[in-house]
């Protein structure tokens, strides 16, 4: 699958661009995060033409691959770990490019989903959060996290993590755009809505040590949790 030929192409040759690397790092982001999640980079992107419906979609899409050269790529899995699209997002600016497989757009993507699986069957909880280092952020104190990479938890998202948990917990951002896609979530009966006190779940670590962090986030969530 042209896909996951390029995810492992891409997560290769971040180790030779020392600036994403150092961007990583500087969001606290690990080395083990890196690998676990194949994250990865590229001035150019190269594909192979599997023949499939899903690369010429891909080349449509972003312009033949040009629109996710020179930004970090969050590979996003599906439930049995197949790759059901990328999202590109730039080191120096907000922009980002989402490439979702056909599949992909029917059933939902999130980024996480696959690692998070086992902690969420064990635990019968997901968290849900935003962008991809809210989630990089919040799985180092709760591994039972995905993200959604928009403000909004769709039915076809919902459906996906109900199969595995009986309670749903989002913790949006705070600015108006989460606080409404928390507000829309609450309409499925096993979801609840916790907030930080940040402007989003990756803030923390921006300005306290880990242990502070995980001390912080325990304390915000266990009223919520505790309830379920």
């Amino acid at each position: 699958m042209f896909l996951n030929h390029l995810i492992n192409k891409l997560h290769e040759s971040i180790y030779h661009h020392e600036t994403a690397l150092n961007y990583l790092h500087g969001r606290k982001v690990t080395d083990e995060e890196i690998n676990t999640f194949k994250i990865g980079y590229s001035r150019i992107i190269a594909t192979v033409d599997d023949g499939s419906e899903d690369y010429q979609c891909f080349l449509k899409e972003t312009r033949r691959g040009k629109a996710l050269e020179s930004k970090l790529i969050f590979p996003l899995y599906d439930m049995i770990g197949n790759p059901s699209g990328v999202l590109g997002r730039s080191i120096d600016t907000k922009e980002f490019k989402f490439y979702l497989t056909l599949e992909g757009k029917f059933s939902g993507a999130f980024f996480g989903l696959y690692q998070a699986l086992p902690a969420i069957y064990e635990t019968g909880m997901a968290f849900v959060v935003e962008g991809p280092f809210d989630f990089l952020a919040f799985r180092k104190v709760y591994p039972n996290s995905v993200a959604t990479l928009t403000a909004e938890l769709t039915e076809a998202q919902y459906s996906i993590l109900n199969m595995f948990a009986k309670h749903i917990i989002t913790v949006f951002d705070s600015d108006v755009a989460g606080r409404k896609a928390a507000e829309r979530a609450l309409q499925w009966p096993n979801v609840k809505s916790a907030c930080l006190g940040w402007k989003d779940p990756d803030s923390g670590l921006k300005y306290l040590e880990f242990e502070e962090y995980k001390k912080y986030v325990l304390k915000r969530m266990s009223p919520v949790t505790c309830f379920l």
